[in-house]
Parts: C-alpha cells; structure tokens; sequence
C-alpha cells in the first residue's frame, strides 16, 4: 500500500462534467437505495430488517457513484453453502439471488461479503462466466468489500445505518485494517505488479492454486488497485463494462478500454498503467 504512485498528465486535464438522471444526487440516501428483500431463514441472533438496513448502507457506498444507480431487485437469502454467491439467473425478470453466509450481529462480515457480490451483480458476473480472466473480476470484487468497509468507517463516526452506533466504525476500521495487513496479500519486496503478475497470471487464469493462495493473489490486486478508486470513486461506472475477453490481462485492459464511456477511459488506462502496461489515452 506504500508503493509511490505515478502520475498520468492526461488526468489532469479537465473532464467533462457528467449529467446525472434528474432526480438523483450523489449523497441522498433514500434515493439511492436498492429494490432489496431479505428473506426469513437461520440468519441467527439477528432479524431480516436489521440486515435490510445494514446492506442497503453497505449498497449506496458504491450505488452513489454510478452514473445510472443500481434499480434492479435482489433477494437475500442465507446461504446453503459455506461462503457467499450470487446465483445465476435465468431470466432478466428474475431478482438476483444473494447467498450470505453470516449470522448474528457481525455486521463487518455481512457489509464485506454483500459489497463483494454486489459488485459481481454490477459488473454483469453472468456475461463473463467461466472466463479465465475471473480471477481479475474476483479482485475488483475484493477491491469493493475493502473500498465500501473504509467508506462506512469513515461515515459512521457522524451517520451510522443505526442509532447510537457510532462507536461501531472503530470495529468497521479494524476489518478493514486487518484485511489490508494480510501479510500474505502483499506484493513481494523489490517486485513490481507487472512482474508479480508475470510470474503469477498463468495460474491465475488455469485457477490450479489452491484455495487461500488464490485469495491471497486477488487480494494483493485488489489491495494495490484500492487508492486508484478511493481517489476516482467514478471508476466504479467502468466496472459494469468488464468485456467478456480471454485474453492476457495486457490485451484484456485494451478491451475493457474500448467498451468504457469516454468519460472512464482515463481510469482504465490508469488501472493498466498500474501493471506498467500502456493504452493510448483518447482525448474528449
């Protein structure tokens, strides 16, 4: 986290300002929130109300920054495995169907699996199925449970999702501190990203490593990726452009450049840069 960034001169020319849908504003709560449903089930010590409030706080963390809100329905139901997912749909008319696999009052553990399957709902998971390129989608999505449990720390010291929890955003600070402290999601001392990745992408893409080991990889993308976002939270509009590409990450980030609104482009050659990897930038 204390690699020294570069600096992109094309993101310092003045973009142009975004209009957003009349009707929305960056910051009202109420109409940014999720058409969400939590279902009854063994959530444990805790009711499907409270959970409600909970994820639809964790939701407008991220839903804020998008140009066009998140408006779809998603029903969340505890989950029939030992970890989270979102199921696949067979229809656009359904809801999506979030697993979470939390009980009782552990609200850092419902924030940080919903923001991560929240994210796989925003970046359109079912297009980029079975794509060898999912272990990069699995880091973004690792990216948004750390990104959204930092701005809840932050917000919840003077606006927490329930009364008088303020106290709270000190144990929403430690989740987040103690993901970021994996020693084992680090990059390497006297190691690049592009050089890391060298050496790493071929697993990555054949997902042979084991389980934690392959979390660990993720994470450190996710964890290096993190203050590009906290500095241009707009680069969440690209994510619902990821292309369904299975080619190396270099020529990936080429078409994700290519599918992304003008206004994005900017961030994505920035996420490739991060890589040392260079796409032309286009100008407005």
């Amino acid at each position: 986290m204390s690699k020294k960034r570069k600096t992109d001169r094309h993101l310092t020319k003045k973009r142009s300002k975004r209009k957003r849908p009349k009707g929305k504003r960056i910051g009202n709560k109420q109409k940014l929130k999720i058409q969400l449903c939590v279902s009854q089930g063994n959530w444990g010590n805790i009711q499907p109300n409270e959970i409600a409030v909970l994820l639809q706080d964790t939701a407008f963390h991220i839903n804020q920054f998008l140009l066009v809100p998140f408006q779809e329905k998603i029903q969340v139901v505890p989950s029939q495995v030992d970890h989270p997912k979102v199921l696949y749909r067979s229809s656009t008319e359904e809801p999506y169907i979030v697993w979470l696999s939390v009980q009782d009052h552990f609200w850092c553990q419902f924030a940080y699996q919903f923001a991560h399957e929240f994210c796989h709902v925003l970046s359109n998971y079912q297009k980029i199925k079975d794509n060898p390129n999912n272990w990069f989608h699995e880091a973004i999505c690792e990216l948004a449970s750390v990104f959204t449990l930092r701005c809840m720390s932050r917000r919840w010291h003077t606006h927490p999702a329930f009364p008088k929890c303020t106290d709270y955003a000190a144990t929403l600070r430690d989740y987040w501190q103690n993901l970021l402290n994996n020693q084992d999601a680090q990059l390497p001392e006297n190691m690049t990203l592009h050089s890391w990745l060298s050496l790493h992408e071929a697993e990555l893409r054949e997902n042979s490593v084991a389980e934690r080991e392959q979390r660990n990889a993720q994470a450190l993308v996710a964890y290096q990726l993190l203050p590009l976002f906290e500095k241009t939270p707009s680069g969440w509009n690209a994510i619902r452009k990821l292309p369904n590409s299975s080619d190396r990450l270099a020529d990936y980030l080429v078409s994700w450049h290519r599918a992304v609104d003008l206004d994005d482009k900017a961030f994505v050659a920035k996420i490739a840069e991060e890589f040392d990897y260079k796409i032309p930038f286009e100008e407005n």
